[in-house]
């Protein structure tokens, strides 16, 4: 019985599959989408990370501003952890001042608060603002930027390296599609910036110096569900776009790299956003109770232990597919004493078409000690004494 138990424990366990497995093939189909002169774009679904359409989402390319996007990453972690609150004062530096492009004119040596210059990176995609925060939290820009590469590497981004906090074009400062869909995941998961995303004009400082703040992303107001994105623009990387938008429990990312046209990225991250909400859905699995019947215990001190299906995640599938998907459960007939909590018991799998969506394990929920002949003793005297 040992020897089958153990073969039978070790079939369970050899496929068991992490959450971005999960897939269902037909989520991988290409279908038509209109991705204009972009040169990669892709869209996915952000807590599973399942991709949803691609093209050339691997090819390394220069980001423009979609930069920020880390910056603004690490700059939320700060504010998370208590490390950096908007109310702080933050003091423009030498090389804060010399940036170019977008701006908002700070000069060297003024203050200005944490607050307003967030404000100022995510809606006007202010250089000078982004630089002097990264000075504020690392010191230099240099070493914000070895901390850009590090949480990149985190982030599984293998094809990104940053080379500045901004986005100013070099030919050692690069991303991919899908990397950066990453990054959207990520900085998805902070609402510190949510009202900010969805301003359209605003100002910092007052008197003469008021200087306005206009927010470039076109989608704002007009796409529903968004909740945020970044544009960018150089010379080298053309226009760029990321965007991130949730209907119902789906959360997702579209992002575009190097189209002709700064309207044009726009329409590319709709219809991509479009095609994932369109054509898919998010799956959870249900448990049938009554399938997951006790399992009987052998030389135990108890005849039999309750089990559970031990973690349940989501995927992706095609819309409508919840209704036909067909769940089955596999369990052990008996276990040997003793038993452990948590010890792998069955698994429940759930197929779509024929195909894998779901594979969780069972386990049992509790303990079972091996019954002895002195524990068997000890439950005849409590039973005699009705201890």
């Amino acid at each position: 019985m040992k020897g089958l138990y153990k073969s039978i424990i070790a079939v369970l366990s050899a496929v068991t599959l992490s959450v971005n497995m999960f897939i269902y093939s037909g989520a991988e189909e290409q279908a038509a989408v209109d991705v204009g002169t972009a040169k990669a774009a892709i869209v996915v679904e952000c807590s599973t990370g399942q991709v949803l359409y691609e093209q050339n989402s691997h090819q390394k390319l220069p980001m423009a501003s979609v930069t920020k996007l880390m910056s603004l990453l690490i700059f939320a972690e700060e504010i998370s952890a208590g490390r950096l609150n908007f109310e702080d004062t933050v003091t423009c530096t030498a090389h804060a001042n010399s940036m170019d492009g977008s701006v908002i004119w700070l000069e060297t040596g003024e203050q200005m608060s944490a607050g307003d210059m967030l404000k100022s990176v995510v809606i006007a995609s202010a250089n000078d603002a982004c630089v002097a925060l990264a000075e504020h939290i690392s010191g230099t820009e240099e070493a914000f930027v070895k901390r850009m590469n590090k949480r990149a590497a985190e982030l599984g981004m293998s094809d990104t390296n940053y080379v500045n906090c901004v986005g100013f074009d070099d030919k050692e400062h690069y991303t991919t599609a899908y990397d950066t869909a990453l990054l959207c995941a990520e900085i998805s998961k902070y609402g510190c910036y949510d009202e900010f995303y969805q301003t359209r004009l605003d100002y910092v400082r007052e008197g003469e110096r008021q200087t306005q703040l206009l927010n470039t992303n076109k989608l704002m107001g007009h796409y529903d569900g968004l909740i945020g994105g970044k544009t960018g623009t150089t010379d080298l990387a053309g226009c760029c776009f990321a965007a991130w938008a949730k209907r119902g429990d789906m959360l997702t990312a579209a992002v575009e790299l190097g189209c002709e046209n700064g309207d044009e990225r726009f329409d590319i991250c709709e219809g991509l956003l479009d095609h994932a909400f369109a054509r898919y859905e998010m799956f959870r699995p249900t448990v049938d109770s009554a399938e997951l019947k006790p399992i009987i215990v052998e030389n135990g001190v108890k005849k039999q232990v309750d089990v559970r299906v031990k973690k349940l995640t989501s995927a992706v599938i095609p819309k409508g597919g919840s209704k036909k998907a067909e769940y089955e459960y596999t369990l052990l007939e008996s276990l040997d004493a003793p038993v452990q909590c948590g010890q792998t018991a069955g698994r429940m799998t759930v197929t779509l078409d024929g195909e894998e969506i779901f594979s969780g394990e069972i386990v049992t929920v509790s303990e079972v000690e091996e019954l002895t002949v002195w524990k068997s003793i000890l439950i005849i005297l409590s039973r005699i004494f009705n201890l």
